[in-house]
C-alpha cells in the first residue's frame, strides 16, 4: 500500500509481544499484520499504517515489551519502506522460522 508505514518490534518470547500487540490495537489504529518467531527464542510483531499511527503504537510496544520481558526489546519503524519490507511487513511469516 502506497504511503504505509511499517514497524517491527521484537523481543524474548510470545508473552512479552502478545502484551504489545494487545497495548499497540488498544490504544492506536495500527493494522497488526502479523507474529513471527525469529528464532533464539527471539519473537517479533509487524505492524503497518501511517507513520504517526505506526510509530506511536511501536513505542508503547516497545514499552510495554520491555516491562514484561525485563530484557531488551527492539523495534524499528520504516517511514517508507521498500518492496521488500513492505512484503515483510505484510507477512512476516516470509522470514520463516
Amino acid at each position: 500500500m502506497p504511503n504505509m508505514a511499517a514497524g517491527f518490534v521484537e523481543a524474548e518470547g510470545f508473552v512479552p509481544i502478545f502484551d504489545a500487540v494487545d497495548a499497540m490495537v488498544k490504544a492506536t489504529e495500527v493494522e497488526v499484520t502479523g507474529v513471527v518467531r525469529l528464532g533464539g527464542g527471539i519473537v517479533a510483531v509487524a505492524v503497518r499504517g501511517d507513520l504517526a499511527t505506526v510509530e506511536e503504537a511501536v513505542d508503547l510496544g516497545e514499552q510495554v515489551a520491555a516491562a514484561k520481558a525485563g530484557r531488551s526489546v527492539r523495534s524499528i519503524v520504516f517511514a517508507s519502506p521498500c518492496d521488500a519490507v513492505s512484503a515483510l511487513a505484510v507477512d512476516p511469516r516470509l522470514l520463516g522460522s
